[in-house]
């Protein structure tokens, strides 16, 4: 490239410009190979722009229809070279765009990199200041243009400190040639894979050829012979057509799973995937994925990669957390749209109404294909309910738009569950229901084997009745939002007075009755557990137990308040009610013993111990082992004389 006499043309950058081009250079050093997508970004919009206006002044053109965006590494000189054949920019341009670029964000940029401890990488461009990325790298920036249609070209140069050069130069075709003088720190892009390696991140998909000199493929053997062969022949770098843009009936299922592992880095093939576009006001394209296995950030929403975000096949940023819900977190793919800024940031897409409304398209149609999954193919929507099951029970609390939809996806085990393989729906539990009964039955526990050993299912087995096993930690949690399902009540079988209808009604009926008979026994369980209990009374709810614990209605259970413990969240036991078992052997005994005048001490142990054997029975840990021991001792000794 030769230059005529220049006539040059020294400006200041405006007040701030300084400022932020040692923010530039300091505070976002780790981030600073994003000044490569800023780079291709701006060719990328530049060849927008000439491809638009050549569509009814082909002139333009000038006999050059073939876009792409070149890069060239010298090291020797220790110089990053990208040129683009774009739009251009004449002097006024220059200066407005590249001159005074930030000069109206810049000082809201400071500002709120300032308030920003952890430099989001997002800010950049937010408030138009991108270009200015290169000083992380540059110790001097050199930038040639001349504009489609002009004859004249442009030179701009600076170091970025402080001030710029704008002279008159000589460009045979128009677009645009940025020349990076790198610094130290810079030098590690000199190296083709590392360049090549930023490109496959941040632009693989730009729609434009981004060429680069070919690999220098010799052997170390012919290096040594020839070390300063250069290559003069270029190669595309990226793979230009996007998966998620071209037509669905040249996808092969190998190429989605391809690109599955490549976003995800996951091993195994998918569940399953959603491949879809939407057009109208909000456009975009999508391609989802449902892991075969939980990822290991699963737990850890913070850290989970989730959904990427394109803009206009621009990479802008992974794990786009305003993409997908929480309870959706284990969701891998990505989502490109026309209809966001490639200066997005992330604070600005948490109120974006842009971004809303593809999330809310996102979610619909996750949710449409998993109903679609667990009444096609049950038993692999059951292998994804085994590793996943416990977030779409988050997204019952959480999401009350698709709470209906989430509800009917939920699955348990139950009283009649054969297997692990035997999950029941709601649907089918309540088209299971005995004639009578009214309302739906579940049980919170650790454990399968917890449950089923709880004294508060001897009623259902006996009547044959089934009952929802709640082993996650967010069941009882989740179940507090279904009040009711179908027009049926949702009750825990172990809280409240138990009422079956007409299949228990006799049984209540007869219960009132022993009641009085047992009004001894209860005042005394009343006056030796005043401490610990918060009352007495009989029940219809146990056959082969002596007595329970249960929760009052509206209170927390057992199950909850362990939870809860273990978590430090409290450090308290509340009172329960306690029931007992009028047809026991046991009750009636000491009920007979009361009748005869036996004295209240003599009877203490019996109570306590009942009370102790009620809290193991439903999980919970006894207050005294060692007093538990001794008075089971004492009644065994006299039991056997």
């Amino acid at each position: 490239m030769t230059e005529r006499t220049p006539t040059i043309e020294t400006r200041s950058f405006e007040t701030q410009i300084q400022q932020l081009l040692d923010l530039m250079a300091h505070s976002l050093y780790s981030n600073k190979d994003i000044f490569i997508r800023e780079l291709i970004s701006n060719s990328s919009d530049a060849i927008d722009k000439i491809r638009f206006l050549s569509l009814t002044k082909k002139e333009l053109l000038e006999d050059d229809s073939r876009f792409e965006i070149k890069i060239s590494l010298d090291k020797d000189a220790k110089i990053f070279i990208i040129s683009d054949n774009g739009i251009g920019m004449n002097h006024e341009e220059i200066i407005q765009n590249i001159g005074t670029i930030a000069s109206s964000g810049s000082k809201d940029f400071i500002q709120a990199m300032s308030q920003d401890q952890a430099k989001n990488l997002s800010l950049i461009g937010q408030f138009g200041v991108g270009f200015y990325s290169v000083f992380m790298v540059s110790k001097k920036v050199t930038l040639f243009s001349r504009k489609a249609g002009e004859k004249e070209a442009w030179k701009w140069e600076s170091t970025g400190k402080g001030s710029y050069t704008i002279e008159p130069a000589e460009k045979k075709n128009r677009g645009t040639e940025v020349i990076l003088h790198l610094n130290e720190e810079g030098e590690e892009f000199l190296e083709n894979w590392k360049v090549r390696s930023v490109i496959r991140k941040f632009s693989d998909y730009v729609s434009y050829p981004i060429l680069m000199p070919k690999t220098d493929n010799r052997s170390e053997e012919e290096k040594k012979k020839e070390p300063e062969k250069k290559s003069t022949e270029y190669e595309v770098v990226n793979t230009g057509q996007p998966l998620w843009i071209r037509p669905k009936k040249e996808i092969t299922d190998d190429m989605y799973d391809e690109f599955y592992k490549q976003i995800s880095h996951d091993f195994e093939k998918p569940l399953t995937k959603v491949h879809f576009s939407q057009e109208g006001v909000i456009a975009f394209n999508s391609i989802l994925f449902i892991p075969t296995k939980a990822p290991l950030d699963f737990f850890h929403h913070h850290e989970s990669k989730g959904v990427n975000l394109y803009v206009k096949r621009v990479f802008i940023m992974d794990s786009c957390k305003e993409l997908m819900p929480a309870y959706l977190r284990f969701v891998r793919g990505m989502v490109d749209t026309e209809d966001l800024p490639l200066n997005i940031s992330r604070e600005i897409l948490q109120q974006n109404k842009t971004v809303e409304k593809i999330r809310k398209a996102l979610v619909k149609k996750v949710l449409d294909v998993l109903t679609e999954l667990s009444s096609k193919e049950p038993d692999r929507y059951h292998a994804f309910w085994k590793e996943f099951g416990m977030a779409l029970k988050e997204g019952v609390y959480l999401d009350q738009e698709n709470r209906d939809k989430l509800i009917a996806l939920l699955r348990f085990y139950s009283s009649a569950s054969q297997d692990e393989k035997s999950w029941v729906s709601l649907k089918t539990y309540c088209s299971r229901m005995k004639d009578g009964q009214k309302e739906i039955y579940y049980l919170p526990g650790e454990t399968r084997e917890e449950i089923e050993a709880s004294p508060h299912l001897e009623i259902f087995r006996k009547n044959q009745m089934e009952v929802l096993y709640l082993t996650d930690p967010v069941d009882e949690w989740m179940f507090s939002v279904i009040p009711e399902y179908e027009g049926k009540k949702v009750v825990s079988a172990g809280r409240g007075e138990l009422d079956l209808g007409d299949l228990d009604k006799e049984a209540r009926e007869k219960a009132k009755e022993d009641e009085k008979k047992l009004k001894g026994i209860e005042d005394l369980f009343r006056k030796i557990l005043q401490d610990e209990i918060k009352s007495v009374r009989t029940t219809t709810r146990l056959v082969d137990s002596p007595c329970c614990l249960v929760s009052d209605e509206g209170e927390m259970s057992a199950h909850m308040e362990r939870i809860l413990k273990a978590s430090k969240q409290m450090d308290f036991r509340s009172k329960r009610i306690l029931e007992i078992n009028p047809n026991h052997a046991l009750i009636q005994h000491l009920q007979s013993m009361t009748e005869k005048g036996i004295k209240e001490e003599d009877l203490q142990d019996w109570i306590s111990v009942l009370y102790d054997q009620a809290l193991l029975a439903e999980g919970s840990k006894i207050k005294d082992p060692k007093s538990y021991n001794t008075r089971m001792n004492k009644i065994l000794l006299k039991a056997i004389g």
